[in-house]
């Protein structure tokens, strides 16, 4: 009977030993694959918080102040970087993945149809450099992906161009003009962005009437 209960104990252990055993080759090899699964999806979160498809994008959200006026604001599904750059009227956020979901090492590219990533100055700005009343958007998405050491550098950037009505004789102008709320810097390590509606402008100049919406980003 003694020797029988020592048995016992003894399988006992062997199978928790065991058991756990299993349980640590698991982990090991799936705790890369559950973490590589989580920094897709917040990848794949990066691209649709940036795309024009989507009406709660960064994007559409500033041409929905711009056009509706009032106050909204934008919170991104990763860490990162921002930088608004007012003479560019651009707005920029980076941010490191272990996955990429855009070509790497080619420089930008452009998800809005009709528009690339190519113009010279500023360097990487869209081109056309104006669009298209009631044609094309006055958001411009750029997105470039670089490697860097085992991870992905991820860079989004939205230019905002003027639109005209005629490109060859135009008579009234459409733009969006980025300008940052006094209260916040150029540039933030935090997810929030507050979108602002400012004022609405007109300038007449060569026949051609020119309406400016400013548009005050705060970066939180």
């Amino acid at each position: 009977m003694h020797r029988k209960g020592v048995s016992t104990v003894i399988s006992a252990v062997l199978i928790v030993g065991i058991a756990l055993g299993l349980t640590s080759t698991a982990y090991i090899w799936g705790s890369p694959l559950i973490q590589k699964r989580q920094e897709a999806s917040i990848t794949e979160k990066a691209l649709t918080q940036f795309s024009q498809t989507n009406q709660n994008s960064l994007p559409k959200m500033v041409e929905s102040v711009a056009n509706d006026r009032g106050v909204r604001a934008f919170t991104a599904g990763a860490d990162g970087g921002w930088i608004l750059n007012e003479g560019e009227d651009s707005i920029e956020f980076t941010f490191t993945s272990k996955t990429a979901n855009i070509a790497t090492g080619i420089g930008f590219i452009s998800l809005t149809p009709g528009a690339q990533c190519t113009g010279a100055s500023p360097p990487n700005s869209p081109s056309p450099s104006i669009g298209t009343l009631g044609q094309d958007s006055s958001s411009v998405v750029c997105v470039k992906s670089q490697t860097q050491a085992d991870y992905f550098v991820i860079t989004y950037k939205i230019w905002f161009r003027e639109l005209n009505d005629n490109p060859f004789s135009p008579t009234q102008g459409y733009r969006i003009d980025l300008i940052r709320d006094p209260t916040g810097l150029a540039s933030s390590a935090g997810k929030t962005v507050k979108v602002t509606f400012d004022e609405s402008t007109q300038q007449v100049a060569g026949g051609k009437t020119l309406i400016t919406k400013k548009i005050k980003i705060l970066l939180i």
